[in-house]
């Protein structure tokens, strides 16, 4: 009898490791055990198909059981894997169909059982009308909501990714908008001074901005929510409450089964993904990764992460032997037009890591002046004090963020300095960049600071 290859979760990580682990190995038994309906699917779609953007939930599908099916993949949906036995590789399954459990027996596994929204032990926070987004039973949850109940007014509580597509979303639906966070500033993986061009936009896209102002209380009538009483007192009215505080990594399963934990609080894996137990592995947003800069654990649960882990792990237990290198922290969202992007560390995570560091912003354009529908940017970019490293880069605007943020991650990946980025070869033409890069006249100017401290 072939090998069994279990997979706990699907979603991105573990669809990723089931394809690629039947690719390395055809022979191999796969079973992929998925607590939803859905196997395959892209929760970073959601807001744009709550707001219209997106008119089919179908497209947020990637791929269904039988896709799966047809290259030999058995996926067992609505089955809850309840216990895991890692000295006997059994564990314990709840098929919550037929309300039966049964004991399933493993030769190698791949625990991707993703993360869960965070939500606080706040009174009211079970009333109707209070919504995460996060699997795709909330997002039909979210979904039926709105167009029940027509809702006129919302709050936000949270302005990390979700809570600032949240805000266009429920702008386009003519909600009206507060954004409510507890920390000083909005989207605060920014430094400071990068976030206020992001609190400005809002603002001028009439959505109420709050910071440094959490929620006491959720409050309602027959049972529904319809105001936010905030920590200093002041009381908003909300048709609509939605908690965007982040994610929790499910590792309550890994856990109870004495698979360690990493400093993060996801599980600890090494290069292979593979955990402290031999042929036990986990990738996605339930699993740490390093930061290849400081070295550090990171838990960065995105997307484009779980699907590079999901793919070494699935490679490893099937018997191949990849290595994932860590990650960045690169990542970028949009609100409205304004787009929002950072890749390494900011000035503040890189002295908090102990780097000497040095930094630059400059606004910029994203393409010549003189062309058409010119754009704004900002630019800010961190570097190692001593010798111009490129540490980290963050960008906001109009303008072209995306390529700014990308030519920066490529610059951290291949470990280059200012100098590097001063004499970069990019492209160029005024439908597309100006003259010179930002990302050129950024590195020049933070040259110039080098070689002032060189002296």
């Amino acid at each position: 009898m072939a090998e069994h290859l279990i997979i706990i979760g699907g979603v991105a990580a573990g669809a990723k490791a089931a394809a690629r682990a039947r690719r390395v190995n055809p022979k191999l038994r796969i079973t992929l055990y998925q607590d939803e309906t859905e196997v395959s699917y892209t929760a970073c779609g959601q807001p744009y198909y709550l707001s219209g953007l997106i008119n089919k939930r179908e497209s947020l599908i990637i791929r269904r059981a039988e896709d799966f099916a047809r290259d030999g993949i058995e996926i067992k949906n609505h089955h809850r894997v309840t216990a895991l036995n890692v000295a006997d590789r059994t564990m314990t399954v709840h098929d919550r169909i037929r309300n039966q459990k049964h004991v399933v027996n493993f030769d190698s596994l791949i625990i991707a059982t993703g993360a869960r929204s965070v939500i606080p032990e706040t009174p009211g926070n079970n009333l109707e009308g209070v919504l995460t987004l996060r699997s795709m039973l909330e997002l039909d949850k979210f979904h039926t909501f709105l167009i029940r109940q027509q809702p006129k007014t919302a709050v936000i509580v949270g302005s990390g990714y979700i809570g600032l597509e949240m805000a266009e979303s429920l702008r386009e639906l003519d909600i009206e908008v507060t954004l409510l966070s507890r920390n000083r500033q909005v989207f605060s993986r920014l430094d400071e001074e990068m976030s206020q061009p992001i609190h400005d936009y809002l603002i001028k896209k009439n959505v109420q901005v709050i910071t440094g102002n959490g929620i006491a209380e959720l409050c309602g009538y027959s049972e529904r929510v319809n105001q936010v009483l905030t920590e200093s007192g002041r009381r908003i009215p909300a048709d609509l409450v939605v908690l965007a505080m982040g994610a929790k990594a499910n590792v309550e399963l890994a856990q109870q089964a004495g698979i360690m934990l990493g400093e993060t609080g996801a599980i600890a894996v090494d290069e292979r993904m593979q955990t402290n137990i031999e042929g036990i592995f986990a990738a996605g947003d339930c699993a740490e990764s390093k930061h290849q800069l400081s070295g550090l654990p990171i838990w960065q649960p995105l997307g484009d992460t779980a699907n590079l882990q999901g793919r070494v792990a699935g490679e490893n237990a099937a018997g191949g032997d990849a290595k994932f290198p860590g990650v960045m922290g690169t990542a970028i969202c949009k609100c409205f037009d304004m787009q929002i992007g950072l890749t390494g560390l900011t000035e503040k995570a890189a002295r908090a890591d102990g780097f000497d560091v040095i930094s630059i912003i400059i606004d910029a354009r994203d393409k010549a002046r003189y062309y058409p529908d010119v754009r704004k940017l900002r630019l800010k970019l961190v570097a190692e004090k001593q010798n111009g490293r490129l540490l980290g880069a963050q960008a906001v605007g109009l303008g072209a963020v995306d390529k700014t943020i990308d030519i920066a991650a490529t610059a951290l990946l291949g470990n280059l300095h200012c100098r590097d980025l001063e004499n970069a070869d990019l492209a160029y033409a005024p439908p597309f960049s100006p003259v010179l890069s930002p990302i050129i006249i950024a590195a020049g100017a933070l040259l110039k600071k080098v070689c002032h401290s060189d002296h």
